[in-house]
């Protein structure tokens, strides 16, 4: 992160009302908005390192997310193809790399491997995006010696609006075009007394992006609770919507990863899985997956809902003239992954950067060293993982699944083993467990099984239900 970036501030125009307890609204340029709609684009995995670099001990803990990347953190690093294929995990690139470099304030230290290039064969000028290349290299004609051009002689001015523009942002963080008018905005977002209300101008600067982000995955109220320093609120336990499964489709070419659940039947809790590789590295890719891209797959109803207004103002609420390009509002409701970090069988139906026809029919030359592997390959295998209720993974060994149930004062007649499948729907109901539960496999996975103790055997069942 450069010095200039870390000094730049936002001025805010920000009313709130009579009591001074609320923010009704804030009142910006397009560089502030740029910045909270860079938001969608962060992967997990980059939102969680970025809280926890800023934050320490204090960082939020998000759901089960939080013990996995402690898991990776901590992981063998003998485990791994390479160390690349780990530090990648923990620090997952964004398919926006470029487009964090060129905001006002880049809060979350862009990668430098995305800058832009000027093949000397061909003439064309991109950028890496796929983890396949240990060096730049053309994404036409796959010429490897291209030059580095600096990032503003191939962008214009703003990122992801025009930056001529300005905006209304609630405490919600739903964002509306100034134009729209200001009773329309006091209507929609059902405002009162605003003729009693106070104007104020807040500075914000990077502690306080870092602080608007944290608050957008814990509060409904960010704003508030960042200029008037009221309580954060806590995720909610409670799912707000299940995902329309009928509107999902499944990659044909993926294949179902196998689960061995151990389950207390006293208490209908999963206590751990013995899973391979496969299972583990799906969780792991939970991190490579940007938080538009949960709002896309759960249909705008994630458990974020500052993020989830983040993405309605994309899609409804910002008109599409006010966008950068015609494609930055498509790529904004829809983020891709970046080409390569996970596997062409990758289960969620999240696309990742693609790749022309004549590169993927090169793709077998072009694999990298980073990832001998191949595509979205990290862990070795085949072996066998012990996978907490909370996501914390260990190698699996008979000593740790005793010691694990000595320690808990569980009697092994109170615990029922049994084989589970997990497809898509599984898959997704254990994402979007893990986002605010600690307890995400008996979450998402025994509310389609029936425990049956008299016989002391589970029962699966139609898990499509």
């Amino acid at each position: 992160m450069s010095d200039v970036s870390e000094d730049f501030k936002f001025t805010l125009k920000v009313m709130i009302n009579k009591e001074k307890t609320k923010v009704l609204f804030a009142e910006s340029d397009s560089h502030f908005v740029d910045v909270l709609l860079s938001f969608m684009t962060l992967p997990l995995g980059r939102v969680i390192k970025v809280l926890n670099n800023h934050y320490g001990e204090k960082a939020p803990s998000i759901g089960s997310l939080s013990h996995l990347y402690r898991t990776l953190e901590h992981f063998d690093n003998a485990q791994f193809v390479t160390q690349d294929a780990k530090e990648f995990l923990l620090n997952p690139r964004s398919s926006f790399e470029d487009e964090y470099k060129m905001l006002k304030l880049d809060f979350i230290d862009s990668q430098s491997s995305r800058q832009y290039f000027c093949c000397f064969n061909c003439r064309h000028v991109s950028h890496s995006v796929s983890i396949y290349y240990d060096q730049p290299r053309c994404q036409k004609c796959l010429y490897l010696f291209i030059k580095e051009l600096d990032v503003a002689e191939a962008s214009s001015k703003g990122v992801f609006i025009s930056d001529k523009a300005s905006f209304i942002i609630s405490d919600d963080l739903q964002i509306f075009h100034s134009a729209t008018g200001l009773f329309r905005i006091i209507s929609i977002l059902g405002i009162h007394g605003i003729d009693e209300a106070h104007a104020i101008d807040v500075t914000i600067g990077l502690d306080e992006i870092l602080s608007l982000l944290k608050l957008s995955i814990i509060s409904p109220t960010p704003l508030s609770d960042l200029i008037l320093n009221k309580a954060s609120l806590v995720l909610d336990s409670e799912p707000k919507a299940l995902v329309n499964h009928n509107e999902i489709r499944e990659n044909p070419e993926s294949t179902k990863m196998v689960l061995k659940l151990a389950v207390q039947k006293s208490k209908s809790k999963v206590l751990h899985a013995q899973a391979g590789e496969d299972f583990v590295e799906f969780l792991f890719s939970f991190f490579n997956i940007p938080l538009g891209g949960l709002g896309n797959l759960f249909a705008g109803k994630t458990y974020f809902m500052a993020i989830d207004n983040l993405q309605r103002s994309i899609a409804e609420l910002i008109e599409d003239k006010y966008f950068k390009s015609p494609d930055m509002k498509k790529k904004l409701m829809k983020p891709n992954l970046v080409h390569g970090c996970v596997s062409e069988k990758y289960i969620l139906p999240i696309s990742q950067e693609c790749m022309t026809a004549d590169k993927s029919n090169n793709i077998k030359f072009l694999c990298s060293y980073k990832f001998p592997k191949g595509q979205g390959k990290y862990l070795y295998g085949p072996i066998a993982y012990l996978v907490m209720d909370d996501l914390t993974v260990t190698p699996f060994s008979i000593h740790s699944v005793i010691s694990n149930l000595h320690e808990k004062v569980i009697p092994m007649s109170d615990v029922e083993e049994m084989e589970l499948q997990v497809g898509l729907k599984e898959a997704i109901r254990i994402l979007k467990a893990s986002l605010t539960s600690t307890s995400a496999l008996t979450d998402a996975l025994l509310n389609s099984i029936t425990i049956k103790h008299p016989k002391r055997s589970l029962n699966m069942r139609d898990a499509t239900e």
